[in-house]
């Protein structure tokens, strides 16, 4: 249920890219101004995030998670009759304000009913549904759109999103917001102020900044990058295996996080930085002979794609163990800087694109992932430690 959510909340943001064209026909726009739609829900993403996780803290976890639905589905359905651009582009804000309250709560709802030994492989379980909106909800929805407009492939996410709505009243399970304190304010300790005051949530902060903003030069202009260099393989077909890989990804890391988060985490970044790096180097005019860079651009699109599986949920896990207490808080955070990364990347991208060209996107975003291990590093060594002293303590507690 938690897969179908997160996979419907996802594709309701990404899929107007698959759409533009059309979407620009249909409000007789221009595409640029179309495109103006993915600017407004990551907005809206960024206003809600932390001011909505704040508002709603004290909610039951179930009743916030079915008001975001409603809230989605009303604006997907505003979307699919807006007859202008204007109020395509106030129901594309609206969408964004209910994702980003959506992926602040997301992993604290899943902490909140699942043991702490099993949180890396249930929310790999959860986390599925975004690989999936990637790898399928965009190809279909493209697809859906050239047989029966975009209008309707927007009717049918809302349709979805009342059906996942419907199947959450009966089954998703209660979980308790945060408990007030005698003057009815949240606990110190749990506040946005305690999460952003932790060293360890702010080195998670910086990791996701370097990580995010690489993983946004390199996927937002991959087609470009790949024309240029002359590769040989169409970019749908890479767009493709990267979103195979990345449900490999999810899968794999998600199996391996509860018993190994350290090594499962350095394992995909250090994966997408090689990935990274070779498609910068088989995409490179002139660097290798075709018949070598073709299978590099291959192999490395798909380490590229497992490490995005794996990082994109393992930062659930580790922004929780950071944040202590002040998780939510730390989780919201977390997700406003994510969005903020995606769109400074796309904007750093747009123009090292016009100034100096494709061919240093990706190797400056490999630079960015590796950069990224430093601070992980040094947060996971502080998890180790804390693990450590907990299993000490529970030795001595049985002596």
């Amino acid at each position: 249920m938690l897969a179908g959510v997160g996979f419907i909340i996802l594709v309701t943001e990404i899929l107007p890219a698959g759409l533009l064209p059309q979407i620009a026909d249909g409000l007789d726009v221009s595409a640029s101004l179309a495109g103006q739609g993915v600017v407004t829900f990551a907005i809206g993403c960024i206003v809600a995030a932390i001011p909505l996780t704040r508002a709603a803290a004290t909610w039951d976890r179930r009743s916030l998670l079915l008001a975001v639905l409603a809230i989605s589905a009303t604006a997907n359905l505003g979307t699919a009759v807006a007859p202008e651009i204007v109020t395509h582009l106030i129901t594309r804000f609206a969408a964004g304000l209910a994702a980003g309250a959506m992926w602040a709560m997301f992993p604290g709802y899943v902490r909140g009913f699942t043991p702490p030994e099993r949180l890396g492989s249930t929310l790999s379980v959860a986390f599925l549904g975004v690989t999936l909106a990637f790898a399928l909800g965009v190809p279909m929805g493209t697809l859906l759109g050239e047989h029966v407009g975009w209008r309707a492939v927007f009717a049918i996410i809302t349709g979805m999103t009342v059906v996942i709505g419907i199947i959450a009243t009966f089954l998703a399970p209660r979980v308790p917001g945060i408990t007030p304190g005698a003057d009815a304010r949240i606990p110190a300790e749990q506040t946005l102020g305690a999460a952003v005051r932790t060293p360890a949530v702010l080195l998670v902060l910086l990791a996701v900044v370097l990580i995010v903003v690489g993983q946004s030069l390199g996927y937002t202009y991959l087609a470009p990058i790949l024309e240029f260099g002359a590769v040989t393989l169409t970019a749908s077909l890479v767009f493709g295996l990267f979103g195979v890989a990345s449900i490999l990804g999810t899968v794999g890391s998600g199996r391996f996080a509860d018993r190994h988060l350290t090594g499962t985490l350095m394992v995909s970044l250090l994966a997408g930085a090689v990935g990274l790096a070779g498609i910068g180097l088989g995409a490179w005019p002139g660097a290798l002979p075709e018949h070598v860079g073709t299978p590099l651009v291959v192999v490395s699109v798909m380490l590229w794609g497992y490490s995005f599986g794996g990082y994109s949920m393992l930062f659930q896990v580790v922004v929780a163990r950071a944040g202590g207490a002040a998780a939510d808080a730390a989780q919201s955070v977390m997700v406003t800087v994510w969005n903020i990364s995606i769109a400074g990347g796309g904007m750093v991208g747009g123009v090292l694109l016009a100034g100096v060209g494709p061919v240093y996107l990706l190797p400056i975003a490999a630079v960015l992932m590796a950069a990224s291990l430093l601070p992980v590093v040094r947060v996971l060594a502080g998890i180790r430690a804390e693990d450590a002293a907990r299993r000490a303590e529970s030795a001595d507690a049985v002596h």
